[in-house]
Formats: structure tokens, C-alpha cells, sequence
């Protein structure tokens, strides 16, 4: 049997990370249609988002990468999602989470013209831009973990330990990755990081079930 080759080690996670998300998203919507709480409904719709983001990944490394770049599209939706999630840890006010929904079904809006213009975007200038714009989604991840694990030590719940693990496991990997940007060939950053984010999703997964 042959074995496997970066991009389709690469692919395997990929295809498990949006599954992973694609799973959290439902049980978000889920619980939002039983509860009509907005904190679900922008957290099934910032994971439906990422979720998109991973099979436009699958589908642009595989076969569009010799004719246009999907990567400004995929970080940008994964850092509005992410953002998304943080702003609605800022607060529980009913108007306020209303609000931050609203706000984040227009970005969406505006992600899906740039999803259409993809064709148009360039590449990447060099790997240090890239690096950036990928550590983007790993402060944003664990700030969001941080909070978490602030309401954690003033309310003691498993879920907000819980929530608070998972994102800081997604920014720890993302930060794993970095190095990667610079030396491509240190395959081993992008498989720990990667492995590490999909272990932060399947502890978010984990949190929606029982949480």
C-alpha cells in the first residue's frame, strides 16, 4: 500500500475538520430552534461558515490551485466567523446578541460576493503575509478562550471549561502551523498543528453534546 503524500495527509484533515464543523453547526441550529437563544444561532452560523470554507479548501488545493487561489477567501471567512464567536462572548444581553447576528448575516452576505471574486484574487505575496493573516484566526481563537475560561472561574460550569479548551486548542494549532509558512518543508508543523486544531473541533463537538 502506498503511503500517503503531504496533500492528501493535508486533504484527510481537511475533510475531517469540515465535517467536524459542519456537525457543530447543526447541533447549534439545534439548540437555537429549541431554545431561540442568538448565542447558538451565530455560533451554527460562524461554524457553517468555517465548515464551507474547508470543502472550498479541499476542492481549490486539489484541483483550482494551478488557476486561482482560494486562500484570501478562506482565511477572511474564517477570521469573520471566529470574530463573530468573540463579540458574542462580550455580552448575554438579548438586544445585543440580536444585534451581533444581524451584523454577522451581512458579512456573510458580503463573504459570498467575495467567494465570487475569488478568481480575481492574487496570491499570496510572500509566506510571511501569509503567516500573519493565518495567525489572525489563532489571536482571535484564543481571546475567545480566554474569556471562556473567564466565565469559567466566575460561574464554575463545565461548559464555559469546556468552550474555553476547545478554542484553545484550535489556537494553539494554528500557532503550531506558523512556522510551516516560513519552511514548507517541515511537514511535521502542519501535521501537529492541523491534528491539534481538529482535537480542539472535536472538543467543541464534544461540548454541544453534552454541554
Amino acid at each position: 500500500m502506498a503511503a500517503l503524500n503531504s496533500t492528501q495527509i493535508t486533504t484527510l484533515l481537511l475533510i475531517a475538520q469540515a465535517s467536524i464543523t459542519f456537525l457543530i453547526s447543526l447541533r447549534a441550529f439545534s439548540r437555537y430552534f429549541k431554545t431561540h437563544h442568538d448565542l447558538h444561532f451565530i455560533l451554527g452560523v460562524a461554524m457553517g461558515t468555517i465548515a464551507v470554507v474547508g470543502v472550498i479548501g479541499i476542492i481549490g488545493d486539489n484541483y483550482l490551485a494551478s488557476f486561482f487561489s482560494t486562500k484570501w477567501f478562506r482565511y477572511a471567512a474564517q477570521i469573520v466567523s471566529y470574530f463573530f464567536i468573540f463579540l458574542a462572548t462580550l455580552s448575554t444581553a438579548e438586544r445585543y446578541l440580536r444585534r451581533v447576528a444581524q451584523w454577522q448575516l451581512i458579512f456573510v452576505a458580503l463573504l459570498l460576493v467575495a467567494l465570487f471574486m475569488t478568481p480575481l484574487t492574487p496570491q499570496f505575496a510572500n509566506p510571511e503575509v501569509e503567516a500573519i493573516v493565518s495567525l489572525l484566526r489563532g489571536v482571535i481563537t484564543f481571546v475567545i478562550s480566554v474569556n471562556y475560561m473567564r466565565f469559567f472561574l466566575q460561574k464554575g460550569t463545565r461548559f464555559s471549561f469546556l468552550m474555553g479548551l476547545s478554542f484553545l486548542l484550535i489556537a494553539v494549532g494554528i500557532a503550531i502551523t506558523t512556522p510551516w509558512y516560513y519552511e514548507q518543508t517541515g511537514l511535521i508543523y502542519l501535521y501537529v498543528g492541523d491534528t491539534t486544531r481538529t482535537v480542539g473541533l472535536l472538543t467543541l463537538l464534544l461540548t454541544f453534546l453534552i454541554g
